[in-house]
This record gives C-alpha cells, structure tokens and sequence, in this order.
C-alpha cells in the first residue's frame, strides 16, 4: 500500500507497560485495560522500523478476538490498520481459527466504517458493555453504553 513500507507486526515478548500509552488510544479507560494487559498476544505494530501502534489478541476456541488495536493518530489514514487487519488474519489462519471478531463503541463511527471496510460484518451487540467502566466512555459529545460486535469469517484455505 502506498505510505506504508517495512510493514512489520512483531511479538511482544516483555515490558508490555511501554505499550500503555497505544493501548489508550483504543480504550480510554487506563484501569481496564490494565486488567487485561497482561492477557493474550500482544503484537507491535511497526512501520520502517519504528513503533505505530499496537494489537492484542485473546485467542478463544475457534476465534481469534482482536481486543485492542490502536494506530497513533499520526500515522492514521496511511493504510496502517488495513494492513494490521490482514496481519492478523493470517495469525488467525496459521492458528487455525474460523472467525475474527472485534468490538467497537456504538458512538464509534470511524471504527465502525473501517471495520465493515475491512471486510468485518455486524455481529450482534453488547449492550450496557460501557455501562461499567469506572468513568463515562465519550466520544464526539456522546456517551457509549453498547459494544458493537463484528466479525470475519475465515473459511480454511484450500
């Protein structure tokens, strides 16, 4: 894709801490993601070497969720996330998996054109899922209460 050479997604092996300030990026809510920070795969998201955003995954038994992606707001809009989007359906295939789900605020509108530009369908809602975050989820003047859900399937290849 056009802006986006050395496109790497790498393993994060230790020192998850550092990859706080990404992960806030996606869910404002600094004690939940605390809570799962230490769950999952977490994968940098690296462009000609340097950091740009940040992806972690919980595997289930046949789905791969992506519960947290973020892209820095400088390097959005480059192709970045569709890139990291496919990254994480191969992980999903080489894992064997037949689904790859995420979930996103209803007051999220960007996030949800770029899922359902990603290939993602609708896939059901969460409701009252933001309802019990420590402070209010805003955005764009409007207060989340409802995750909604996505999902891709991924038939087996061949």
């Amino acid at each position: 894709m056009v802006g986006v050479i050395g496109f790497e997604l790498t393993s994060v092996r230790s020192d998850r801490e550092r990859f706080l300030p990404l992960l806030l990026e996606a869910d404002e809510s600094e004690p939940v993601v605390r809570s799962y920070l230490d769950e999952g795969d977490l994968f940098e998201i690296r462009v000609d070497g340097r950091t740009v955003g940040v992806c972690l995954l919980i595997e289930g038994e046949d789905d791969l969720e992506i519960k947290n992606i973020a892209i820095e707001e400088a390097s959005r809009g480059r192709g970045i996330g569709r890139r990291a989007i496919d990254a994480v359906v191969a992980v999903a295939r080489a894992r064997e998996k037949r689904r790859l789900v995420v979930g996103t605020a209803e007051t999220s509108d960007r996030a949800i054109a770029f899922y359902r530009r990603a290939g993602f369908h609708d896939d059901g809602v969460r409701r009252g899922f933001f309802d019990s975050y420590p402070e209010p989820v805003v955005e764009d003047g409007r207060t989340a209460h409802d995750m909604v859900m996505f999902a891709m399937d991924l038939p087996s290849e061949g």
